[in-house]
């Protein structure tokens, strides 16, 4: 149930007042309902919204949206292991420095013994 609220302060139920009206011919020149059924003369329901969209998308392929998942593709093969084989690699030697203040007030780097 989806209320609003009017400039004036009235609640408006949108859900109701779309429920309401669904027979109702719609504005524009779309000669549709406003369910979105096509409609011919005199108001007369020609083709329902269902088929309608059916046919959209039948006759563009393009626009249908693919649905693919996310997640990783499972093999079927057993794992095989190979423990001795994986090798780690090592670690990179990581110099430490420090920022050392000049009297000129520049700054300059210094490696640091350990």
């Amino acid at each position: 149930m989806v209320q609003r609220r009017t400039n004036q302060g009235q609640n408006i139920d949108m859900e109701t007042l779309a429920t309401r009206n669904e027979e109702t011919i719609a504005l524009g020149n779309m000669k549709v309902n406003a369910r979105g059924d096509k409609l011919g003369p005199g108001g007369k329901v020609i083709q329902k919204r269902d088929a309608v969209a059916r046919a959209y998308y039948e006759n563009n392929p393009k626009a249908v949206v693919q649905s693919v998942s996310i997640k990783d593709a499972v093999d079927d093969k057993p794992v095989v292991e190979q423990s001795a084989s994986i090798v780690k690699p090592k670690k990179a030697k990581v110099k430490k420095t420090r920022e050392v203040e000049l009297p000129s007030g520049d700054i300059e780097i210094q490696e640091v013994e350990e």
